[in-house]
This record gives C-alpha cells, sequence and structure tokens, in this order.
C-alpha cells in the first residue's frame, strides 16, 4: 500500500496591499521633488526647478502606510499571543521585544539615510557649512540619528531636518508601535476596544477641526496652533498652551490606532463567511479610481479634502486586506503576485532614502539659472530609478545581516 504523502499547505500571500504601498512610495517621491525640493532651489542654493502639481495628492496618503503598519501590529501580537507561553510574560518585555525588532529592521535605513543626508545634501541648503559647522550639527541631532525627533527631540535650529526630512514618519511609526503593543499586551480589550477608537475620534476630530496636517515641523496646541523651526516651540506672547502634540507623531497615530479597530472589523467579517461578490469589485473600483486620481494629480474638479481623502484611504486598505472582490484578486495573480511582494518590500527603503537622491540628482545636473529652469522630470525620473536600486541593494544587505534568519 502507498504512503500517503502530505502535501503542506502553503498559504499565499495577499499582495493588493503591497500595490498601494510601493505606489504611494513612488508617488512621494513626486510629491517631494515637485514641491518640496522645488520650492528649495533659488538663488541661495543655485539652483532652479519649476514646481509640479504631479503626485501633490500623496501627501495626504502617508495613511496607507500607518494604517497598515497598525493592521500588521496586531496581526503580529495576535499570532505569538496564541502561545500561553508568551502572554506569561510582562507587558514590558513582550512590547520591547516587539519593538527591537522594528528598530532592527528600519533604524539602520534611517541611519543611513541621515548619512546620505550628511554627504549629498549638506553644501545643497548649506554651502557656507566647513567642517565645524557640520561637526556642531551632527552633535546636535544626535537624537535624530536615534530616531526620536518625531516627538520633538531635535536640533533648535532645523538645520538636521531639511537633509532628510522625510525620516520623522519612522521615527513615529517605532515610537508609536510600542505604546500600541504594550497596551494590547496589557489589555488587549481595552486597547482595541475603547482606547484606539477613543483616541482615533478625538485626534481625527481635532484635526478636522483645527485644518492641522502631518506637518513634523509644526506643535500644536489646544486653544492655538504655534508652527516652529523645529517642532516644539511656541511663543511667549501668544497664548499659553496648555498641552501641546506634534502633528506628525499625531498624524501617525491616528493611522495606526485606525489599523488596529481594522484588525478586528475585518476578522469579524471574515468569520461571518463573507464571499466573492460583483459589488465589493465595483466599489473597490471605484474609490480606487478615486484614489488614484487624486495621488497622481490632485488639483482635480473633485476638490476632495483631507478626511475625504482619508475614507478612501481606509476602505482601499480594507477591501485590499480583505481580499473577496475583483480588482485584489487580479493583483494577487500568479504571474505578477511575486513582482508585487518583492517591491512592497521595497517601499519603506524607498521613503527612507529619496530624498537625498533626489537632492543628489540635482546636484551632479548641476547649478543653472531660471532661464535654464530644470523641467519636473529631468529629477523626477533618475530619482525614481536610482532610489529603486539603491533600495534593492540595501534590501539584499539587510536580508544578509541584520534580518537574517538563523
Amino acid at each position: 500500500m502507498a504512503a500517503k504523502k502530505e502535501v503542506k499547505e502553503v498559504k499565499k500571500r495577499n499582495v493588493a496591499i503591497e500595490f498601494w504601498r510601493v505606489f504611494a512610495a513612488i508617488a512621494i517621491i513626486g510629491f517631494h521633488v515637485g514641491w518640496i525640493i522645488a520650492r528649495s532651489c533659488n538663488d541661495k542654493t543655485g539652483y532652479y526647478m519649476e514646481t509640479s502639481n504631479w503626485f501633490f495628492g500623496s501627501s495626504e496618503v502617508l495613511l496607507l502606510f500607518t494604517i497598515t503598519a497598525g493592521y500588521f501590529l496586531v496581526a503580529h501580537y495576535k499570532k505569538l499571543a496564541a502561545d500561553p507561553k508568551y502572554n506569561e510574560r510582562s507587558s514590558l518585555s513582550r512590547a520591547f521585544e516587539y519593538t527591537w525588532a522594528r528598530v532592527k529592521a528600519l533604524l539602520p535605513v534611517l541611519i543611513l539615510g541621515y548619512v546620505l543626508g550628511v554627504i549629498i545634501s549638506t553644501k545643497f541648503f548649506y554651502p557656507q557649512y566647513g567642517v565645524k559647522e557640520t561637526v556642531g550639527m551632527l552633535f546636535n541631532s544626535i537624537w535624530e540619528f536615534l530616531g526620536f525627533h518625531a516627538v520633538g527631540l531635535r536640533s533648535t535650529g532645523g538645520e538636521f531636518f531639511n537633509l532628510n526630512g522625510t525620516l520623522w514618519f519612522i521615527s513615529a511609526i517605532i515610537i508609536i508601535g510600542y505604546f500600541i503593543y504594550w497596551g494590547l499586551c496589557k489589555n488587549e480589550d481595552v486597547m482595541s476596544g475603547f482606547v484606539a477608537p477613543a483616541l482615533s475620534i478625538f485626534f481625527a476630530g481635532w484635526w478636522s477641526y483645527t485644518d492641522t496636517r502631518a506637518a513634523q515641523t509644526a506643535w500644536s496646541t489646544f486653544g492655538t496652533q504655534l508652527a516652529s523651526t523645529n517642532g516644539m516651540g511656541g511663543s511667549a506672547t501668544g497664548a499659553t498652551a496648555t498641552i501641546g502634540f506634534n502633528n506628525g507623531f499625531i498624524f501617525v497615530m491616528i493611522g495606526m490606532l485606525i489599523g488596529v479597530i481594522l484588525w478586528y472589523v475585518l476578522e469579524l467579517i471574515k468569520n461571518k463567511g463573507v464571499k466573492h461578490t460583483g459589488l465589493l469589485t465595483v466599489l473597490n473600483l471605484f474609490l480606487s479610481v478615486v484614489l488614484g486620481w487624486y495621488i497622481v494629480y490632485q488639483p482635480t474638479y473633485f476638490g476632495l479634502q483631507r478626511w475625504p481623502v482619508a475614507f478612501l484611504c481606509i476602505m482601499v486598505v480594507a477591501l485590499s486586506l480583505l481580499n473577496k472582490d475583483g480588482l485584489s484578486k487580479a493583483l494577487n495573480n500568479d504571474v505578477t503576485s511575486g513582482l508585487l511582494s518583492y517591491l512592497g518590500g521595497l517601499s519603506l527603503y524607498i521613503y527612507m532614502l529619496h530624498y537625498p537622491v533626489a537632492i543628489g540628482v540635482l546636484r551632479v545636473l548641476g547649478k543653472n539659472t531660471p532661464e535654464t529652469i530644470y523641467s519636473f522630470w529631468t529629477v523626477f525620473i533618475p530619482t525614481v530609478v536610482i532610489t529603486l536600486g539603491l533600495s534593492m541593494v540595501v534590501k539584499i544587505v539587510m536580508e544578509k545581516t541584520v534580518l537574517k534568519k538563523n
């Protein structure tokens, strides 16, 4: 009698969400190149570049990253919490273990992003800096190297921030992730059923009312909103602030808490046995087209505001993770799923490395005049190509060293 062969079922990874992550990461390059960096080009730097509305909407869709970060945080917790021995450990040790894993995965690349910023961007933003000024800037920015700038621990002059200003986002994900994970370990029911909904609703409503945004250079307070160059300032002549928050930090918190809630909502839906329906396909197609349009060229006649765009992000992430519609199934096809999975794994590297790369492209092109102004595409295209290549190299190195599995 022939022995029966045991066939181990390999769970296929849902890569529909990876499409949105890498799409948003590349689009953010466009926003930073065509708006943030282009506006830094003037007679002071000696470079001139046209501003552009292409990919301007990507500045409002970082929620795609924060929602998924919160969702997968809960998924990680639930997987480990199935082991009774894991639950016997203190909340502190489990939260530190989770955070340390995130630090190992992100901090080396965050530091690399800053090193590239120092090497490439210093002479662009501060052509007058010599060795003395550069060394002083580095010492005064030690907390930024360690990933604490999202909470306001930054050099008071804000010089270092300009070299790779996008990294506040990674800092916030690491720090907020610790507190959310600790809350789940301490009391999952309270954290997921009360704290996450209460804080996300409160801060989202507060943001909507005050019309603030994910500006890591601003410090928002109850009663007034004060902007500063270093994210932790205020004016003694203005209204006295009772309590304040760094805008970028709160932005990431809102998204991650929504992701926490989303995990439980989707698990409830999955347990109900929701099947593939044409209605979900039509809904996802419509929402994806509108969100994609907004990201690529935001100044449309829709005139979408921040919170309707946040709704689009939440719904698209939810439908992609549910994977019960035709569009999500199509993205998970056998032909391209491997490619999307790989590109999705590059998305955070792309985000962390692209800013100094864009400055480097400008410096290679050379200083110019208003009459020979660089077009958006002249800088954007090589920045994307070089960033993708650099991200691939970094991913390989990280997987062979820091992230190597024993």
